[in-house]
């Protein structure tokens, strides 16, 4: 009896423990279903803002607003997208490029993710040459060839670049921003700094803007009743202005860091320092001051630096009627002895990279003439003499040796680099800078002849200024490392 009661008994007890069982795996099951669902969505969201972050590098144009947004094709279904947000404030590249920060949100359903990383941009050619002739060999400059510098002293670090066009801007100057037409803004970077004259004293404005020929320019101090930019003033550009400064520290944050090297003297405020460490990822530099240091220096002071005649890694002479303007540097810690840092500082990429972008053409199939500030990449030995001399504007490469022994009537305006040995002669002129990183056996660089009533090599900040401008193409974008997070 007791057995026949207890079976029933038995049984439902399992039942009901089985019923319990399967709702239980149920409702886990169904728990589950629901958290891969989501979790399909964070990925795909996650997948779409890492695209973002690698795609961040062929979306960046130096001189252009930063990118704001960016799109995902998927075959056969709707298009994905993420969009860019940068938390330290910037809208466009500075001029000089730098560090930015990036961060990259994607949604996709019910999904989002934020990833951030550090990026560090650099925007054409650096151009950090300390003199109008560096070479890593030993310099000869005899016959009555002038390798020339640029005057230190009599440098004020503002170089006309356009002038004014009508109507000006008529009194009483807006405080805050305001809109002046120019002749030609190509050479006005966004973020850079521009001396205007006025009726009462000359002023320093920042450039917030530029639309075509169209300034929007803050001035740096509140304007005076009378102070106006009369048509036909000249405007010139501060390559080198002071952001801000830190005295404890003696580091000045500047619009541009490029072209500027250890070691190198500038002069700001009037004091002259020697170059500690240049930060091209946040334009800092950090000096050490020669004399009594500034308290305090004003946002958009010009900072000047040295450009000598002559700068090498060995010996310098002169012989003859020969000579070297503005100051030399032999066995100079200015010319670094390995050949790739000199390149890379010249154009900021590794040589390897450089020629990958621009693979050298054979010597014959250049005609000696460059125009429009265009690049020249020329695979050496390289003559450039008779029917075939040096002319135009622009950047020349050499990959060897290269001679030149003949430019144009009016010269060359440029940089010219010569991955070799060097040798100038005949009536050759070059407006610019010459760089040379020397064969293997470090052969002498030499630098003879007439110079046609001219130096044979002359410094001007100008057509550097030109160049790094002008080879903006150059933009080469790189994640740092341990920069990447998840937000």
């Amino acid at each position: 009896m007791r057995k026949g009661i207890a079976t029933p008994i038995t049984l439902v007890v399992l039942m009901v423990v089985f019923t319990s069982l399967l709702a239980a795996t149920g409702y886990m099951a169904l728990g589950t279903l629901k958290g891969g669902a989501s979790e399909r969505v964070t990925y795909q969201a996650f997948t779409v803002a890492e695209s973002a972050l690698e795609a961040f590098p062929l979306l960046v144009r130096c001189g252009d607003n930063l990118p704001s947004a960016y799109t995902l094709s998927v075959s056969g279904g709707p298009a994905l997208s993420a969009t860019y947000r940068y938390p330290n404030g910037e809208s466009t590249v500075p001029p000089g490029g730098g560090n930015i920060r990036v961060q990259a949100v994607a949604q996709v359903g019910g999904g989002k993710a934020t990833l951030e990383q550090t990026f560090r941009v650099g925007c054409g050619i650096l151009g950090a040459v300390p003199a109008a002739l560096t070479s890593r060999p030993d310099i000869s400059v005899r016959g009555n060839a002038q390798v020339i510098g640029y005057d230190f002293a009599g440098d004020s670090g503002a170089y006309p670049v356009t002038r004014v066009l009508a109507p000006g801007a008529l009194p009483p100057l807006p405080a805050d921003a305001f809109s002046l037409t120019v002749a030609d803004a190509s050479l006005i970077p966004v973020g850079s700094y521009v001396q205007i004259p006025s009726p009462v004293a000359p002023r320093t404005y920042l450039v917030t803007g530029v639309s075509g020929n169209a300034l929007t320019l803050r001035p740096l101090s509140p304007p005076g009743p009378t102070d106006a930019i009369l048509p036909g003033a000249t405007v010139s550009l501060v390559p080198y202005a002071v952001k801000a400064y830190d005295p404890a520290n003696s580091t000045l944050t500047l619009s541009d860091a490029r072209s500027l090297l250890v070691g190198q003297t500038v002069r700001v405020a009037g004091v002259e320092a020697r170059v500690l460490s240049v930060d091209l990822g946040t334009n800092q530099v950090r000096l050490e001051w020669r004399g009594t240091p500034p308290s305090a220096i004003p946002e958009g002071t010009p900072l000047v630096p040295q450009i000598l005649g002559a700068a090498s890694a060995r010996s310098i002479s002169t012989v003859g009627a020969g000579g070297i303007s503005h100051g030399q540097a032999q066995y100079s810690s200015l010319v670094p002895s390995d050949p790739d840092a000199l390149f890379q500082r010249t154009f900021g990429l590794t040589k390897e990279e450089f020629l990958e972008r621009f693979p050298p053409q054979p010597a014959s199939t250049f005609n000696g003439t460059l125009s429009g500030w265009e690049l020249k990449v020329v695979r050496g030995p390289l003559l450039l003499a008779g029917s075939r001399r040096l002319c135009g504007q622009g950047i020349l490469v050499v990959i060897g040796d290269l001679t030149v022994n003949g430019t144009c009537s009016t010269g060359f305006q440029g940089l010219v680099y010569v991955a070799g040995d060097y040798d100038q002669q005949g009536n050759s002129v070059l407006t610019g800078a010459v760089v040379v990183e020397g064969a293997a056996n470090l052969d002498l660089t030499k630098i003879a002849g007439t110079g046609q009533g001219r130096g044979k090599i002359a410094y001007d900040p100008m057509v550097l200024l030109k160049l790094r401008l002008g080879s903006q193409g150059l933009a080469s974008v790189r994640p740092l490392a341990g920069t990447w997070r998840r937000l």
